[in-house]
């Protein structure tokens, strides 16, 4: 069993309802994920790790409604919504360009990470300026840009080295974000989406 601090992910697969804006990873982008989910994977005995399907391997731009706080997301969505709309139509027709180099073993599941990208938190900052959570509500994003390619289901399986073992692992990989879509997900994370709006960052 490994001394640091991972833990089951106790909100997998619960009905907890988010509006998110994310980024879907592109096909090459999935199966190059896939090949290092099949790596780490393999340093754990079976049943150590939840697996998202590949079509839904994402990274969050920014997350409206906050999975993980008590609060009900829908009634805030319908006093919010409109706003949020109107400025997510006017997001910067520009795509994001990504290189992950990293794995990284967190507390709750395995990360792709690639270094920060200062469009991106500019347009976080903005939508939370004009579309600000309910007070106390608010889970500020990890510093890097980052995909979630597994998650602990029995973390005590690991080994001491676990975290070791996975930085070790080859990583790099190339993601151009064309479009972002707007999510209202029922189950977390990411199991039951709804896409209520698309939005292409291609130049018009």
């Amino acid at each position: 069993m490994t001394d640091t601090a991972f833990i089951r992910d106790p909100h997998w697969d619960t009905a907890q309802v988010s509006y998110t804006l994310q980024a879907a990873a592109p096909e090459a982008v999935q199966r190059a994920f896939e090949s290092l989910r099949d790596a780490i994977e393999a340093l754990a005995p079976p049943g150590t790790f939840w697996r998202l399907p590949p079509a839904r391997l994402h990274v969050s731009a920014h997350v409206i409604g906050q999975p993980r706080h008590a609060y009900d997301k829908d009634a805030y969505w319908a006093e919010v919504g409109e706003t949020a709309l109107q400025e997510l139509a006017s997001i910067e027709r520009q795509p994001f360009h990504w290189r992950f180099d990293r794995l990284i073993a967190a507390p709750l599941g395995v990360i792709a990470a690639a270094a920060p990208d200062p469009r991106l938190q500019a347009l976080r900052r903005h939508l939370l300026e004009r579309v600000p959570p309910p007070p106390g509500c608010y889970d500020p994003p990890y510093p890097l840009v980052h995909c979630t390619l597994l998650r602990y289901a029995a973390p005590e399986n690991l080994a001491p080295d676990f975290a070791a073992q996975v930085s070790a692992l080859p990583c790099d990989v190339d993601w151009t974000a064309r479009r972002l879509d707007l999510l209202r997900n029922a189950r977390y994370p990411s199991l039951e989406p709804q896409i209520l709006r698309s939005y292409s960052l291609e130049p018009a």
